[in-house]
C-alpha cells in the first residue's frame, strides 16, 4: 500500500510517498508560498494516482479529524479532504506521528547523549523544538506500542533559577495571561529570550540583519561570539532538558527522544548541558540519571510516522 504522507510544520510542509519501508518523491514547500493547503494536497494526489490514501502529521491539536494550526493560519479538515479525493485521509498531530515512528528507529537514526543501554519495552517520551515545541508519548501496553498525542508544550513555563524568573517576569508583560514553555523553547522562543536578556543593549548586527534571527543567535553562541547569545542558547537547552525530564516523569519513560530541527544544530551545547539540567528533579535525580537520551537525526521522522500510523489504522 502506497500512502501520500505529509509533515506540516509551522514554517515548512513536506510531502512524500511511503510504501511501508521507504520514503520517495519528496517535495518541500515553504508555508508562506502555499495559498490553500487542501488544494495542494489534492494536486499532490492527482500527481501520484498510485496512492491508496493520505496521512498527514500537522502541528496543532487534531479534534474530530480537524485541526487549526497554532503557529500558522491554516485550518484543515480530513473529512472534507476525503470527500474531495474519494480516498481515506488521516490527520494526526505532528508529534503523534513522530511517536508512531520512534520505536522503529535504528541506532543510525539518533545520537546518544550517554552510554546508558537502550531499554526494551519501556515507555518513550518524545519532545522536539523547531518553529514550535512538540511533545508526545509512546506507551508500551505489554503487547505493542500505543502512541499518545499531547499539547504539553503549551503548559506554563516554570522557571527554576533567578535568571529564568527574570525572563518570565518580562515575558509576562507581553503575555500576561499565560507564558508557555514554547515561548522559550522554540525558534521564536530563542528570539524572545535573547530580546529579554539584552535589555537596552543593541542587538548584535548578525541578529538584527538576519532573516532567521534564531539561527543567527545559535551561530553566535556556537562560535562564542556574543555573551547574550551564549546565555540565550544555554537557557534554551536547560529549559528543554527540564521539560523533557518532566515529560519523562509523567509517563515513567524508559528513554527520551529529542527531535526537531534545532537540537542537532546546537549539538555541542546540548552535549555539554542537557544531561545535567535533565537530572535536576530533586528526589528523582537517581531515576533521571538512568534514563537514556537520544537526539534524533532521522530527517523524515514525521513522514515515516504518518505512514506507519495510516498502515496501523487501516490494516
Amino acid at each position: 500500500m502506497r500512502i501520500l504522507v505529509g509533515d506540516i510544520g509551522g514554517t515548512n510542509s513536506r510531502f512524500a510517498v511511503y510504501d511501508g519501508s521507504s520514503i520517495s518523491r519528496l517535495e518541500l514547500y515553504l508555508n508562506t508560498d502555499v495559498e490553500q493547503i487542501d488544494d495542494l494536497v489534492v494536486d499532490l494526489v492527482n500527481r501520484n494516482p498510485d496512492v491508496a490514501g493520505v496521512s498527514i502529521g500537522i502541528a496543532g491539536p487534531v479534534q474530530d479529524q480537524t485541526v487549526r494550526m497554532i503557529n500558522f493560519d491554516w485550518t484543515l479538515s480530513g473529512t472534507n479532504l476525503s470527500h474531495r479525493l474519494d480516498k481515506s485521509v488521516l490527520l494526526l498531530n505532528d508529534f503523534h506521528a513522530q511517536a508512531y515512528a520512534v520505536p522503529h528507529l535504528s541506532p543510525k537514526s539518533w545520537i546518544p547523549l550517554d552510554e546508558i543501554p537502550q531499554p526494551e519495552r519501556r515507555n518513550i517520551a518524545v519532545i522536539g523544538a523547531g518553529t514550535g515545541l512538540g511533545e508526545a508519548m509512546c506507551i508500551w501496553t505489554g503487547e505493542d506500542w500505543f502512541p499518545v498525542a499531547g499539547e504539553g508544550s503549551h503548559v506554563r513555563f516554570g522557571p527554576k533559577d533567578e535568571r529564568q524568573i527574570q525572563v518570565l517576569i518580562k515575558l509576562l508583560e507581553r503575555w500576561p495571561d499565560h507564558v508557555s514553555v514554547e515561548r522559550i523553547v522554540s525558534g521564536p522562543g530563542i528570539v524572545n529570550v535573547y530580546d529579554v536578556l539584552r535589555g537596552d543593549v543593541a542587538s548584535h548586527p548578525l541578529v538584527s540583519d538576519s532573516d532567521n534571527p534564531a539561527a543567527a543567535i545559535s551561530k553566535l553562541a556556537l562560535e562564542k561570539a556574543c555573551p547574550i547569545a551564549i546565555e540565550t542558547i544555554d537557557m534554551f537547552v536547560d529549559v528543554l532538558a527540564d521539560e523533557a525530564a518532566s515529560l519523562a516523569l509523567k509517563c515513567a519513560a524508559g528513554s527520551v527522544y529529542i527531535s526537531g530541527g534545532i537540537p542537532p544544530k546546537i549539538l555541542p551545547i546540548v552535549k555539554a548541558r542537557f544531561r545535567d539540567a535533565f537530572h535536576r528533579k530533586g528526589r528523582y535525580r537517581n531515576y533521571m540519571q538512568g534514563v537514556p537520551i537520544r537526539i534524533v537525526t532521522e530527517p523524515y521522522l514525521g513522514l515515516m510516522g504518518a505512514g506507519i500510523a495510516a498502515r496501523t489504522r487501516w490494516n
